[in-house]
């Protein structure tokens, strides 16, 4: 009975480790190939705009610049409109596996903003290999998020002041609009939260 115990408890450790090994090797790939799409012709014919923009990158600590974009919505958005609250910005893109993932989570973390902090994501059509602005918007009727804001950046100006490389990009700017951190990759809805919650 022990060495059958014995058996079982060494299979499922190697079951574990096995497991282990493809989540974060599947892991690896999705973010690989999120960060790593073919460049299309809007990417080649805005990079020099982009150059111009990307010595600008937004820096820790320091302000930064107030944008006017268009929402999905037909809203335009302003983050001057933003002063005095927190502000959770997300840039992700509709051929991101990760970024589709958590769209339910930001759409409650959009649900749930009060008075400390607002929700705002960020697509840019035409970049990063991401569709043109019309078949975006038409995409993007198909889901059901209700309070999700997405803001269009199609000149891709905004992408590069945060220093975007890989989808999806998080910016944290506190109630000052200054830039507090930029962080790549997958975040979780609490990891968020605490996040917001630590930024005076």
């Amino acid at each position: 009975m022990n060495i059958y115990i014995h058996i079982t408890k060494k299979k499922v450790m190697k079951m574990k480790k096995w497991q282990a090994t493809v989540l974060v090797c599947a892991s690896l790939v999705c973010l690989s190939a999120c960060k790593n799409q073919t460049t299309s012709e809007a990417d080649k014919q805005n990079g020099d705009k982009q150059a111009q923009v990307s010595s600008q990158v937004a820096k820790n600590g320091e302000a930064v610049p107030d944008f006017a974009l268009t929402g999905v919505d037909g809203k335009t958005y302003h983050l001057s409109d933003y002063k005095g609250k927190k502000v959770y910005l997300k840039f992700w893109a509709s051929w991101c596996s990760i970024c589709l993932a958590s769209l339910p989570d930001t759409d409650e973390l959009a649900k749930e903003a009060g008075d400390d902090y607002v929700v705002l994501t960020v697509v840019s059509p035409g970049q990063k290999g991401e569709q043109a602005e019309e078949g975006f918007k038409k995409w993007y009727q198909g889901l059901d998020y209700k309070d999700l804001p997405v803001l269009l950046d199609s000149s891709g100006q905004l992408l590069a002041s945060y220093g975007v490389r890989s989808y999806p990009t998080q910016a944290f700017i506190d109630k000052e609009s200054r830039l507090v951190k930029t962080q790549p990759g997958f975040m979780d809805k609490e990891t968020i939260l605490q996040t917001l919650k630590s930024i005076d």
